[in-house]
Parts: structure tokens; sequence; C-alpha cells
């Protein structure tokens, strides 16, 4: 018995030591258009992001990020900001502007998920999925569309408040959506195409 324990003890000490070293993901700066910086420091093509720090894009600005771990990118629209975490949480929080998340390899392990996005008052959970967020902090809205995939959406001052929105469907919080998230509308094909327009597609 003892000789079992022994390898149980030794055992449950490698993966230990190797959860807490291993490599945490990291940025590369694939595209940027305009004037955008991290902590204040402009960024070019090339550049690989690997702490916390807050983005911001200028107008008639853009930047994508691609996360080669999560085989997953992050583009973000003119007049935005967004606070990146790799290390810590995996979180990411866009206090105001947009950005699109898309997946490249499509993830289909349900809780094999790559952290989550965060306004002021939603968390949406980032799995195998193409969507954009729009956050405008003056009205206190976070407003979504998908474009494949799905995405749980969580009412950050009421917990119980936790909805789906699937492939195709629009919904938001705050704002002119109220209090609380309701069900997502479906979109037609023209309206969907539309929002493709606001930031350049990954």
């Amino acid at each position: 018995m003892k000789p079992f324990i022994l390898v149980f003890c030794y055992l449950m000490i490698v993966t230990n030591l190797f959860a807490q070293t291993e490599t945490p993901p990291s940025a590369l700066v694939h595209k940027v258009k305009g004037s955008v910086t991290f902590e204040g420091v402009e960024l070019k093509t090339g550049d690989v992001l690997s702490k916390e720090g807050l983005i911001v894009t200028n107008n008639k600005s853009f930047i994508q990020l691609k996360i080669e771990k999560w085989n997953s990118s992050i583009s973000i629209g003119a007049n935005s900001k967004m606070e990146l975490n790799f290390k810590d949480e995996k979180k990411y929080t866009l206090t105001s502007g947009h950005c699109r998340w898309k997946s490249l390899i499509r993830d289909v392990v349900k809780n094999n998920s790559k952290g989550k996005i965060f306004t002021k008052n939603a968390s949406m959970g980032v799995r195998g999925t193409d969507f954009i967020i729009k956050s405008f902090p003056l009205f206190g809205e976070t407003e979504i569309v998908m474009f494949d995939g799905e995405v749980t959406m969580e009412n950050l001052e009421n917990k119980e408040n936790i909805v789906t929105i699937k492939k195709g469907q629009w919904g938001g919080l705050g704002g002119r959506f109220g209090k609380t998230i309701n069900p997502p509308l479906d979109l037609p094909e023209a309206a969907l195409n539309s929002f493709l327009t606001i930031i350049e597609a990954p």
C-alpha cells in the first residue's frame, strides 16, 4: 500500500509542477492600421503581447491579434479600449468600442473555454465561435451579434440572468435592451451582413 501512496504523491507533484510551468498564451499583432497603443506604446505588425495591459485604438484605426495557442483572433475597431489579461484569468475587458472574436479552428469541446470577454455589465464565455461585441459605457449598453457558434451571455448584476446567443442572433443588455438579457432576435441575412462592415474581418 505504501509504494502506491508514494507513486500517487509523486504524480500529484509532477502534475502541479507542469501546471505551474505551462506557458501562458500570447498575442501576435497580425495587422495594424492607424494609431494603436498598448500601455501607451505604439504597436506595429509583428509585436507580441504577453502581459496585462490596455489597448487603445484611435480614430480610423484597427488592430488584429492572433492567439496561436487558442487558434483564435481578436480584432479591435476604431475608437475602442480593451484590457488584456493573458496570464491570470484569460480575461479581456472591452471598456468601450467594439471588437470581433473569431476561432480559427472550431472548438467543439464544451468545457474547453478560452476565457471570457467582459464589458461593464456583462460577460461572454469564449469557445469556438465568431461574434462581434459593442460596448457603450455612456448608456451602460452591451450589444452582441453572433456569426457562428454560440456564446453564453451573463448579466453581471444578476447572475441568474443568463442567455445563450446562437448563430444569426442579436442581443444585448442595458440601454435600449433593458436591465435584463432577454431572448435574442434572429437576424435576416442582410442585417447580419451589415454588421460585418463595422470592423475588418479576421
